[in-house]
């Protein structure tokens, strides 16, 4: 008959636990049947230890703990010759630099699929292989407004000048980094909405306007709307760049020169499409970001995301200083 599936799923957690101490990914090779999907794990745990390596970080102890959602088996009874599941993952990962001890937190929802080989299971696809590779979708297109209207309608929440107050959005990014407040609608990628909501909850004003390609603003309600500087990641980017209002953003040449509560975008491909932003949470022993994100949960994650499947040698990044009004 052979082992469950999920017998096989908790052994690979055990050594994936160890692997992230140790570095020798070459143990899990043999959960994995594809040629592709093992040299794909193997590329993403080099890059995991060079950025573990680059920065002098000794891991200390991790722990993952895994709760099934949902699954579907193909084949009747003990005689399943394949099975999908979805499982929601919570991993804890302590480790080392100089005399200071981290601890960065996890959180997604990762769907597998695995084959019975033998008295044993393989999985069909990378861990993790898709993730954190959400990319910017096509918008549709929105009519311009009427000429007769305004398009500055209010400023809602209006700080004291130059009072952003860093530690309030910190608070709130650490309050949501693994949850969702009700407050808002929960995208799907959802990345760029919670950094509005820690830029918001700062003190940073919503600029209201009629039209969904300019402002910066969100309308909960029974039918919630939003801009999509609000909850695009390439839209926050350009209004970030742009230095306008409301968070007159200054852009920085190297992510030591930022402060918490400041944001990191990310164009994983290179190609002019921003793909993902975070927030600055903490500062590192050698002065470098650690930040909080969407999407893929992330609590004090190192700013550089070489961990990530969607990393690629042509990453690009933008730091953004947060001046406020």
């Amino acid at each position: 008959m052979g082992k469950a599936w999920t017998e096989t799923l908790k052994s690979y957690l055990e050594e994936l636990n160890q692997t992230h101490v140790d570095g020798e990914y070459q143990r899990l090779t043999r959960f994995f049947k594809e040629e592709g999907s093992r040299q794909k794990e193997a590329e993403r745990w080099q890059r995991e230890r060079e950025q573990l390596q680059s920065r002098g970080a000794i891991p200390h102890t991790v722990k993952t703990i895994a709760k099934p959602l949902y699954t579907v088996t193909f084949g009747a009874g003990d005689q399943a010759q394949e099975v999908e599941a979805a499982v929601a993952l919570h991993q804890q990962f302590a480790y080392r630099l100089g005399n200071e001890t981290y601890l960065q937190e996890n959180q997604r929802i990762q769907k597998i699929r695995m084959r019975r080989e033998g008295d044993d299971w393989a999985f069909l696809w990378p861990w993790g292989w898709y993730f954190e590779q959400h990319h910017l979708q096509d918008l549709p297109p929105i009519p311009p407004a009427k000429p007769e209207e305004p398009q500055i309608e209010e400023i809602v929440s209006r700080p004291v000048r130059g009072s952003y107050d860093r530690a309030r959005a910190v608070a709130y990014a650490e309050r949501y980094w693994n949850s969702y407040n009700p407050a808002y609608i929960r995208f799907e990628n959802d990345c760029t909405s919670f950094i509005s909501q820690c830029l918001h909850a700062g003190g940073i004003p919503m600029i209201r306007t009629n039209n969904r390609s300019q402002g910066w603003w969100y309308r909960g309600g029974a039918k919630p709307s939003w801009s999509y500087s609000w909850a695009v990641a390439n839209s926050l980017y350009l209004l970030l760049r742009s230095g306008k209002a409301p968070m007159h953003a200054v852009q920085r040449a190297h992510p030591s020169q930022l402060q918490i509560g400041d944001v990191i975008c990310y164009d994983f491909d290179g190609d002019g499409r921003w793909q993902h932003n975070t927030m600055v949470v903490a500062k590192d022993s050698q002065g470098m970001p650690l930040v909080n994100a969407h999407t893929t949960n992330s609590r004090m994650r190192y700013w550089a995301y070489m961990d990530s499947t969607a990393y690629t040698q042509k990453i690009r990044y933008a730091f953004f200083h947060i001046r406020g009004s």
